[in-house]
């Protein structure tokens, strides 16, 4: 009987050291390969995810400075929302038209409102050969 017993208590002791083992080895592993995710280079960031980000934050920054009666200032970010969208409609040809549209009718409201029709006439005519 103790001779049982003894095997059984050796079993249930090799078992658990093994599984004990197996466990810290895993724990090793992921560590590892944390550390090893954490120093490699973050994915460049495809480019025209990058424009969009500006240009969307372009367009927000106009239409909250032209709610606000700041003018001059939502003009300059009507510019540069139509720049961006432009240059998105070069990086990826057949997408951001509507966008593009949209941002190049409200640079010509705020040059209209602005008292700069002739460069509002030449927007609107850039927006118009976008439909």
């Amino acid at each position: 009987m103790d001779d049982l017993l003894h095997k059984l208590v050796s079993a249930v002791i090799t078992g658990a050291l093994i599984a004990l083992v197996g466990a810290l080895s895993v724990a090793v592993r992921r560590r590892r390969v944390a550390r090893e995710e954490a120093a490699a280079p973050a994915p460049a960031e495809d480019r025209s995810q990058a424009l969009l980000r500006q240009a969307r934050q372009s367009d927000d920054s106009r239409d909250e400075l032209a709610a606000q009666g700041r003018q001059a200032e939502a003009l300059s970010r009507a510019r540069e929302a139509a720049d961006l969208w432009r240059e998105l409609t070069r990086v990826r040809p057949g997408r951001f038209h509507a966008e593009r549209r949209a941002a190049l009718e409200r640079l010509s409201e705020l040059l209209a409102a602005m008292g700069q029709e002739e460069q509002a006439a030449q927007v609107r005519l850039e927006a118009a050969g976008l439909s």
